[in-house]
């Protein structure tokens, strides 16, 4: 039985498809750190003997480092296994009238709504973002459009740099939002999954908790070990407590608790490894292909080869055969996302190597 659990056809994610097999040559397909820091996989192999005795039940010190560093109380934090387990927690425990996604959006969100039979109002993207070389692609989230009458118990949810775009959001406006959300008894939910590569320069994560304001953060994608399970969800202590307590004791291991704490010191994205530079030449080399991209922000880069959508999926298709994963813009909402390539994870650690790769799939008689 599926269980509503996506089949590798139709999974719309980075990383392994539910039942893949086989040895993985390059994996182009994530929004992952592929430089994680010498530091802390020397420090999880020090701690992994103490995995033998129990975590803190509730990740008290854990909350605490998380608190210290984004000048935030404890009692408003809660810690668990990724931002994706909170996202269905909260969604699954927590009452919400309707639940408001901007496209493109993380896919889960979409799909934790329906598991909790909450109502989902989708907005389409309504701003072009300017591509290298000329031209637009209208995949852009506008925050001063138009939106629909906020009512009480709405959900909105931004992603903050946006995956896939990289489109980038000043923490003024979201406030801005998330107040006018919470004057009409509605909640803005920041993901901030990506502000750790951006040296948190547009967080709102000390503002959680106050004005219709909740923000999630995933770990594992800056440190780089998405093995490893590390989120946490910020908002109303009511809110938290509520959400500490349905999920239950041991709710963030601690291996986890050692790669939060350990995040927690980082100030840069230089801390943990993250090399911009690759990025760089990634770009300077999909100019080379005259493939265009769209100019962004994070660990991703989004980019239109200017193929059909047969063709994008063909071509992801036949480099899986060889052990070689990439990631179509599918599954963000808009329609056209198999003519778009989300680039991220080892074409950044190995950029010649992945545009070698793509040249055949690009070049035109």
């Amino acid at each position: 039985m599926n269980r509503g659990i996506p089949e590798p056809s139709g999974w719309d994610h980075g990383g392994p498809a539910p039942g893949e097999r086989g040895p993985i040559l390059l994996d182009a397909s994530t929004t992952v750190n592929p430089f994680p820091s010498p530091e802390i996989l020397a420090l999880l192999k020090h701690e992994l003997g103490k995995a033998r005795r129990y975590p803190d039940p509730w990740a008290e010190g854990c909350r605490e480092a998380i608190a210290v560093r984004h000048r935030l109380p404890a009692d408003r934090i809660v810690t668990g296994g990724g931002a994706t387990l909170l996202l269905y927690q909260f969604l699954g425990t927590e009452p919400v009238r309707r639940l408001i996604l901007p496209e493109p959006v993380f896919s889960e969100f979409g799909r934790a709504a329906e598991k909790a039979g909450i109502p989902v109002l989708r907005i389409p993207p309504a701003l072009d973002l300017p591509f290298s070389g000329g031209g637009a692609l209208r995949w852009g989230i506008d925050l001063e459009g138009a939106w629909p009458r906020f009512l009480p118990g709405d959900l909105m949810v931004l992603v903050n740099p946006v995956n896939p775009t990289g489109q980038e959001f000043p923490a003024s406006r979201l406030r801005t939002l998330a107040r006018r959300l919470g004057e009409a008894g509605g909640t803005l939910l920041v993901d901030e999954s990506f502000q750790d590569f951006v040296d948190n320069r547009s967080s709102l994560l000390s503002w959680a908790g106050e004005g219709g304001l909740l923000v999630l953060r995933s770990l594992t994608k800056i440190v780089g070990l998405p093995g490893i399970r590390a989120g946490f969800l910020a908002g109303p202590e009511e809110m938290a407590g509520r959400l500490r307590t349905r999920m239950g004791p041991w709710a963030t291991g601690h291996l986890e608790e050692v790669v939060v704490r350990w995040a927690m010191e980082r100030r840069a994205a230089s801390g943990f490894g993250w090399d911009p530079r690759f990025r760089e030449s990634l770009l300077e080399g999909l100019d080379r292909l005259k493939i265009p991209w769209v100019l962004g922000e994070g660990p991703m880069v989004l980019a239109g080869p200017g193929w059909s959508d047969s063709e994008g999926r063909t071509f992801r298709t036949r480099l899986a055969s060889r052990g070689i994963r990439i990631r179509l813009a599918e599954g963000f909402g808009p329609p056209e996302g198999a003519r778009l390539l989300r680039i991220g994870g080892e074409a950044f650690s190995d950029p010649d190597r992945f545009l070698e790769i793509l040249l055949p799939a690009v070049s035109r008689p």
